[in-house]
């Protein structure tokens, strides 16, 4: 038996991993992250933003101020006459025109102004009225300077015991609960529809009886399993080569430099949960995914067939997007945690918002795990059971029918 059983998995794998589909499957995420990096680079490029030009009319001490001010990024015009700005304007010669007075100050833009930072422009009038303000009232040179100094709250987070920057741990666990959310779903139904196609195209072209001929329906099925499952570990083996070599090779370019610190937030021991936990959650819907397959009778129904499972899919997923920015205080969230088929896209998510402790976490993966080995135990019987079935029957009519015991005979 495992001799054959080895056989079918080894069938299955290479059968699946010699098609160019399989191929395309694994590199459309880093054709899509090089194509948003090249359309991304091409509009940075090509769209080369314009120093707006401002005329400052009145305080010709903040107007020399601002020339020589290198963050504001503006060209200040020679004009300093209110009309003579007001035709500029009115010709386009200039961006816009900031009029300033003793207490206030008025910024008009024609249409086509490049754009100016008006909240970086009204922080530096700020600091210039009250330091003109404070030197009227007689203070000196360093008090001015202590008094237009602006309070700077920096948020840290400790993670036993490294100092993280709060704001990038924000947004890493937000972005980490809608991606868990999305890869996994996507991942799922893959790999799921991968096996109900092997299933259904022996049983549409009939040789799923000659297959049974020199094996049995148990080998049949958990070599199914196994050999798609061996495709994702596959898939991940080459993420996470291509991650490390990402790591070798992007120190020198600052995007990826950024990339690569952003994961730094998420420790390797999480990573690694959440690929066990997605590999679980995978055989988890194979199994399902081979049961409602043995019920088809060709190509035309595996569709059909295999929507209820996606619609299961689609629930984790759905509950992940609406509490990326919950914080894992979603109590839906929690009780999923602990729900096979939900748990997957739940509890790592709850454990990057360190909403869970380890032990929970690994509570979850235990039950999902068990609830795999039970379910994979009957679904071989029901496989055996219909496999073999060619049925006009609707395939939820038959899946009941299946799992209704069988009555002894009288």
């Amino acid at each position: 038996m495992n001799k054959q059983l080895a056989l079918v998995s080894k069938h299955t794998y290479f059968n699946r991993v010699k098609k160019q589909s399989f191929w395309w499957m694994v590199c459309s995420p880093f054709l899509l992250i090089f194509a948003a990096a090249a359309i991304g680079f091409a509009f940075a490029s090509l769209n080369q933003d314009k120093t707006p030009e401002v005329a400052v009319v009145g305080n010709a001490s903040i107007r020399q101020e601002l020339r020589h001010d290198q963050k504001l990024n503006l060209k200040v015009s020679t004009i300093t006459d209110a009309s003579q700005a007001k035709r500029a304007l009115q010709k386009e010669q200039v961006d816009a025109v900031l009029t300033l007075t003793a207490d206030k100050g008025t910024l008009t833009a024609q249409p086509k102004a490049a754009k100016i930072d008006t909240d970086a422009l009204k922080a530096f009038l700020g600091k210039a009225y009250l330091r003109d303000k404070a030197s009227s009232f007689g203070l000196n040179q360093a008090q001015v300077q202590q008094l237009t100094q602006s309070f700077h709250l920096t948020t840290k987070v400790d993670n036993q015991g490294k100092q993280q920057d709060g704001d990038q741990v924000a947004a890493v666990r937000t972005i980490t609960t809608s991606a868990v959310a999305v890869i996994v779903l996507l991942i799922v139904s893959t790999y799921a529809s991968i096996l109900g196609n092997e299933i259904a195209n022996e049983k549409s072209e009939r040789i799923m009886e000659t297959l049974l001929a020199a094996s049995s329906a148990k080998v049949q099925y958990f070599g199914k399993i196994i050999g798609v499952l061996a495709l994702l570990l596959t898939q991940v083996a080459l993420y996470a080569i291509g991650l490390l070599l990402l790591i070798a090779l992007g120190s020198k370019i600052s995007t990826i430099q950024d990339l690569l610190n952003n994961i730094s937030t998420l420790s390797p021991a999480f990573l690694s949960y959440t690929a066990c936990f997605t590999v679980v959650a995978t055989a988890l819907f194979l199994v399902l995914a081979a049961i409602c397959a043995s019920l088809v009778n060709d190509n035309a129904q595996i569709s059909t067939a295999l929507s209820p499972i996606t619609i299961l899919a689609m629930i984790p997923y759905v509950l992940g997007l609406a509490s990326s920015d919950g914080n894992g205080a979603n109590l839906l969230m929690k009780i999923m945690a602990y729900v096979p088929f939900m748990a997957q896209t739940a509890m790592p998510s709850l454990l990057a918002n360190d909403a869970a402790n380890w032990w929970q976490a690994l509570l979850s993966l235990a039950l999902s795990t068990l609830a795999l080995v039970l379910l994979a135990w009957y679904g071989q019987k029901l496989y055996a059971q219909n496999v073999l079935s060619y049925s006009d029957d609707p395939i939820l009519k038959q899946l009941l029918r299946s799992l209704k015991p069988k009555r002894s005979r009288q």
